[in-house]
């Protein structure tokens, strides 16, 4: 009896043995890749022991609710990139206390993001191992310490995706304090209509709602996602994000696409800047900006004002301090 009781002993330990070896194996998931804290928060990665997959790998940790990322678009994410290899963190925007934009699809990332980003709905957090030819290839990134055959994963927080021809949320403004007309729908480049004979004013004024948008409130220290014309006080065009950028010698062409390079003051050491009069009007308004006079090549005096389009609002960066301080 006491020998019978042994081997089941010995059986069930071994059961529960067999057991934990399973339950050590399943803790990570696709690619062997473990990732803790919820959508939003800076994320811990883990992974297996030995070598990762040789191909890309993308896992939907939470699934948000929100519309698919379509190829072209701005996206704005939160992210965190480590290394395989040595676990080392090269990258993330969390500390920086804001989500970065890229255009997605278009080749102007990785292709492991414009792959694996694309079709994954807004809202969620998505887990991406990415082997080094959907990386930086041969090459690496010397700088963020990558070798030319590392793998990397990524977590990513899809925060919000537009395009050229995203609607604006907003109704026409009922009186517009300016002999500028503006007009066009508001999912595409609006145009205007100068008065002959507009002067530039001696100094920018307010800026003047065209459409008030339904979102909240652009506050101070913003980074907006948004879309611009640029025209002199003939109407004639300058600058546009409706139009494309041409290739160079390190990126291929891009379509024409939103930017997030809009900066609401004050800046981080106080300074004032051109759009800072968008503070307190509402996310999804379009808004005439007349920006302050600035010199050519040939010194002479170039007056300019903007049409802008607000797609969404994020707190700047965090100023990071330089290496030595």
């Amino acid at each position: 009896m006491r020998k019978l009781l042994s081997l089941v002993a010995v059986v069930a330990l071994g059961s529960s043995m067999v057991a934990c070896g399973s339950d050590k194996k399943d803790e990570f998931g696709a690619g062997g890749v473990k990732v803790t804290s919820d959508f939003g928060q800076k994320p811990t990665i883990t992974h297996r022991e030995g070598e990762p997959d040789k191909a890309l790998v993308t896992e939907v940790l939470k699934e948000g609710d929100g519309p698919e990322v379509k190829k072209g678009e701005l996206l704005t994410a939160n992210y965190l990139g480590q290394i395989w290899r040595d676990g080392k963190v090269f990258d993330n925007s969390y500390d920086r206390g804001a989500p970065s934009s890229f255009p997605i699809g278009t080749g102007g990332v990785i292709p492991g993001w414009d792959e694996g980003l694309v079709g994954k709905k807004i809202g969620s957090r998505v887990m991406l191992s990415i082997p080094s030819d959907k990386g930086y290839k041969a090459t690496g990134n010397e700088q963020a310490g990558i070798k030319g055959d590392d793998t990397l994963i990524f977590v990513v927080d899809l925060v919000g995706a537009a395009a050229n021809d995203t609607k604006l949320d907003a109704e026409p403004a009922t009186s517009a304090d300016t002999k500028i007309k503006v007009t066009g729908e508001l999912n595409a480049e609006p145009k205007v209509t100068v008065p002959a004979g507009t002067k530039p004013p001696a100094k920018p004024g307010k800026p003047v709602v065209i459409a008030l948008g339904k979102g909240k409130p652009v506050e101070k220290a913003s980074q907006l996602i948004g879309r611009y014309v640029v025209f002199d006080y003939t109407g004639k065009k300058q600058a546009s994000t409706w139009d494309g950028q041409p290739a160079s010698q390190t990126a291929p062409a891009q379509p024409g696409a939103p930017t997030d390079q809009l900066q609401v003051g004050p800046g981080p050491g106080g300074q004032a800047g051109a759009l800072d009069g968008l503070a307190g009007i509402p996310v999804g308004s379009r808004v005439l900006v007349e920006l302050p006079a600035t010199k050519d090549a040939k010194g002479k005096a170039v007056n300019a004002f903007a049409v802008i389009d607000i797609l969404n609002a994020f707190p700047a960066p965090k100023q990071q301090p330089q290496p030595g301080q």
